[in-house]
């Protein structure tokens, strides 16, 4: 179960429409994923080179579904085309790939880096993940609003999120592995931590007590984190 109850299948519906698309077309952003209860956010969802992309609104966050090709030998899917991704409207250039491997109930994050932001494309390669972005840009509609999604093996989805964003996930399987892309390298000098159960953001995480690292745990308060403008 994912917060609040909700059936882990709601959250992960196809992207893809029947047929050929042909113009975009709109769906409420509670059936791709939880946003804040902001029932007017709804998500443009086209297709590129048969890969759905869905953009929230004007966060600049965008799911991704890629399009798989299956026969008698197994699967295929492209997981990154630097040309189609831009022509969806996620035109960053990525630097550096991450890997990592965490237990169930394991909850890493909520992560930024200031002065040198990181824009990121995740995905999980095996078992499930929640996975969370929190807005900290002081000039966005969206500010100190999160949006959280189901990012696992099964429904090989993506989710891209603009610099300005904190990102944490939580592993609701037994093992997950998750790899994602970054705009920037790391740079532990510039890293901070938003407290993960923080009460003014709110965030309905599916495990009450997840496995944190020690960093994690000392991550600072809304009131004292550092933003973005």
């Amino acid at each position: 179960m994912v917060p609040g109850g909700t059936p882990h299948e709601a959250l992960s519906p196809p992207l893809r429409i029947a047929g050929d698309l042909t113009e975009e077309f709109l769906v409420p952003v509670d059936q791709i994923g939880l946003w804040n209860n902001v029932a007017d956010l709804a998500a443009t969802i086209d297709v590129v080179g048969g890969a759905s992309f869905a953009r929230l609104g004007q966060t600049g966050i965008v799911l991704v579904e890629p399009r798989v090709f299956r026969d008698n030998r197994g699967e295929f899917w492209e997981t990154y085309h630097t040309e189609k991704f831009s022509q969806a409207g996620i035109g960053a250039q990525f630097v550096q790939d991450n890997h990592s491997i965490s237990v169930q109930h394991v909850l890493r994050g909520l992560h930024y880096q200031v002065s040198r932001p990181q824009g990121k494309l995740i995905r999980a390669i095996r078992g499930e993940v929640f996975d969370v972005a929190v807005d900290l840009r002081r000039s966005s509609a969206t500010f100190g609003k999160w949006f959280g999604t189901l990012l696992s093996a099964e429904n090989r989805r993506m989710m891209y999120l603009p610099a300005g964003f904190a990102h944490g996930f939580c592993t609701s399987s037994l093992e997950a592995e998750v790899v994602y892309k970054c705009t920037d390298l790391y740079s532990p000098e510039h890293e901070r931590t938003l407290l993960w159960n923080d009460a003014t953001v709110g965030i309905p995480w599916p495990v009450s007590e997840p496995i944190v690292a020690e960093k994690d745990r000392r991550g600072q308060t809304w009131e004292h984190a550092e933003f973005f403008e």
